[in-house]
């Protein structure tokens, strides 16, 4: 797998996410975008990297599992639903 393709799709999805997205009503400024959420989608991503390698399986198995995780965080925090103070 290809990790700087996985990187460079993360950079592109992730100003795609934050711009365009109707759910999601808070938005990081540039100075967190660079330094802090690219840096941790880069991170995630080397990690799901490393449990592909780990476990042997197919990207889709560890897609579907932070896809798992992406869902119970949305469920754990209801007030996310705007009702947060940046919305």
């Amino acid at each position: 797998m290809d990790f700087f393709y996985i990187n460079e799709y993360l950079k592109i999805k992730s100003k795609k996410y934050m711009t365009e997205t109707t759910e999601v009503k808070w938005e990081p400024s540039q100075s967190q975008i660079n330094d802090l959420i690219l840096p941790a989608y880069t991170e995630m991503a080397k990690k799901s990297v490393e449990y592909i390698n780990l476990f042997q399986c197919p990207p889709e198995y560890v897609a579907e599992m932070l896809r798992d995780i992406a869902d119970a965080l949305i469920s754990a925090h209801p007030e996310s639903e705007n009702k947060c103070s940046c919305c």
